[in-house]
């Protein structure tokens, strides 16, 4: 059977992950002859490589490859996969990530049914905090027959997760990934969906991103600094492609405006950097790269915020970028004050000649109010006539996939929901307000507040809805993605004979005690569970146990 997609996975040393990660392939809704797994390991120095080794004869869509020399970076490893797959379409999955066994299988259905060249889900992150969502702009809805580098802001999430690809495309084209420490992803999927003419997205999760702390990567340990140095070589190479003009534009906008302004200048880390001239040197390093192909940086800046930050380093300003970047770092804690229906930033006497920085959207919660015989959750919006609104969703709190839509009406400023509507929902929640397609506004507490001698206390800045039938509000469970060797009980637990918990051993472990464990595995609903030594089962909660690192 010809297959229908490739996976293709690069590897180095992640033998905490990958039976999660290649169990994820295994329980994807499709049917395996359609699909194959490239794994290609980058001579990892752990258990790799047996891992892999050990599912071969269990698993026929899995494939492995060896490189004799290790290269350093996902690049060769991918473009291996690449001219070795045999499906019609190609999806990356790093080896530390896991895929959605309902939410991919229907986006490459999907993508099959309309012929996209490209097609969009929704990745999502996972941390020890909150589950959230990345870059919602690329699959806010079902869409099919879309021209890709038409999207908004398409290039602003130019990572693997969430994406498949015409395999054709990338052979026919000969694209690869160039060997960088970072960024080599933004440079392929410029040139890969530069050359697409029909997409498909779907907002249904279909990639999930591991940001588990005990998880490390290049990206994690390379400095602003090292990044900013593979940008200006990523900026040539993408202005060397002779892209049409609409995907010139957005390839630029994204790498000038969120790469070399937002990242590089807009965060505390600039303001604390003991030398903050590297920086400037960077900044005009681009100007010079710029100037060479006869492009104004500024007409690629689509922010007032960042058009302001531009012009102080054209200027050289740095003073007052300074003064300035300090004010936007301050977010909810910044003096701000109500204009024509807009929220403004108070800014200091020495910055009111830059553009104002306003607010795209802002919402207050004012309570419960009695109309019309019956009780009704207002909300005051403060934003210009220009901004949509799409709708209104309950999102459940530090996990932003699990969401409710729900009824509203508006007039003029006011967004009215029936309260009944509210105390029904049986999760903890925030009111989230989605405009113009995609971009979320979450309901505030407080209103702004600009005075100079008092300020107003703010506890959370965000109104939380708590269930009043649970005893408290707390994060989700967070459990082990993978396997540790070795963990510590710091809570009451029990030793089980199955991963379900139906048949519970009279041994009772200790806290404080360690356990050493030999593999992990997942329950029907797919809850991990840690396998000890003596082949016992006990939580992978991490409330409950904690890894000992020798």
């Amino acid at each position: 059977m010809e297959k229908l997609l490739s996976i293709i996975v690069p590897v180095y040393n992640k033998e905490l992950f990958l039976k999660n990660c290649i169990e994820s392939i295994n329980n994807l809704n499709i049917d395996k002859n359609q699909i194959e797994a490239i794994f290609v390991d980058d001579c990892s120095n752990d258990k790799s490589q047996q891992i892999i080794k050990s599912y071969l004869n269990k698993y026929d869509f899995l494939k492995l490859v060896i490189m004799e020399v290790n290269t350093g970076s996902p690049a060769v490893p991918r473009n291996i996969g690449i001219n070795d797959a045999q499906g019609k379409y190609i999806t990356f999955l790093d080896a530390d990530d896991w895929l959605d066994e309902t939410g991919l299988p229907k986006l490459v259905k999907q993508a099959q049914a309309n012929d996209a060249d490209v097609a969009f889900g929704h990745s999502i992150k996972h941390t020890e905090k909150a589950v959230t969502k990345l870059g919602r702009f690329t699959s806010y809805k079902e869409a099919n027959h879309l021209v890709p580098y038409e999207i908004n802001k398409i290039f602003r999430a130019v990572g693997p997760p969430g994406k498949i690809i015409k395999t054709d495309i990338l052979k026919q084209n000969h694209i690869q990934f160039q060997h960088y420490k970072f960024g080599e992803d933004k440079l392929f999927f410029i040139e890969a969906i530069s050359k697409c003419r029909n997409a498909s997205m779907n907002p249904m999760p279909v990639y999930h991103v591991n940001r588990f702390s005990q998880n490390e990567s290049l990206v994690g340990e390379t400095s602003i600094i090292e990044k900013t140095e593979c940008n200006l070589e990523i900026l040539e190479e993408v202005l060397k492609l002779s892209l049409p003009k609409s995907t010139e534009f957005q390839a630029l906008s994204r790498i000038i405006e969120v790469d070399f302004i937002a990242r590089l200048f807009n965060r505390k880390r600039f303001l604390k950097h003991p030398n903050k001239e590297i920086f400037y040197q960077l900044f005009d390093e681009m100007l010079a790269i710029l100037d060479r192909y006869n492009k104004n940086g500024k007409n690629y800046i689509t922010a007032d915020k960042y058009k302001n930050i531009y012009q102080f380093l054209i200027n050289k300003e740095y003073d007052l970028l300074h003064d300035y970047v300090k004010l936007l770092t301050k977010g909810g804690n910044a003096n701000k004050f109500v204009k024509d229906n807009q929220i403004y930033f108070a800014m200091p006497e020495h910055l009111r000649h830059c553009i104002p920085v306003k607010e795209e959207m802002f919402a207050v919660y004012e309570g419960t109010h009695f109309i019309d015989h019956s009780l009704k959750e207002v909300i005051r919006i403060y934003k210009n006539s220009q901004v949509h609104i799409n709708k209104v969703v309950l999102m459940e709190l530090y996990n932003e996939p699990n969401e409710q839509e729900i009824p509203y009406t508006q007039e003029g400023n006011y967004i009215y929901l029936d309260s009944e509507t509210l105390s029904q929902c049986d999760f903890d929640f925030n009111i989230n307000i989605i405009h113009d397609e995609y971009k979320p506004c979450i309901v505030n507490m407080n209103m702004p507040n600009a005075s100079k001698n008092t300020k107003l206390k703010r506890q959370k800045f965000k109104a939380e809805f708590l269930n009043k039938q649970k005893t408290k509000s707390k994060k989700p469970a967070q459990y082990f993605k993978y396997q540790p060797l070795k963990v510590k009980v710091i809570k009451k637990i029990y030793q089980y004979k199955d991963i379900e918990f139906k048949h519970r051993t009279n041994h009772e472990v200790n806290i404080g005690d360690t356990v050493n464990i030999v593999d992990t595995e997942f329950t029907k609903k797919g809850i991990p569970r840690l396998i000890t030594e003596d082949g016992l089962v006990i939580t992978a909660n991490k409330a409950f146990v904690d890894e000992v690192i020798n």
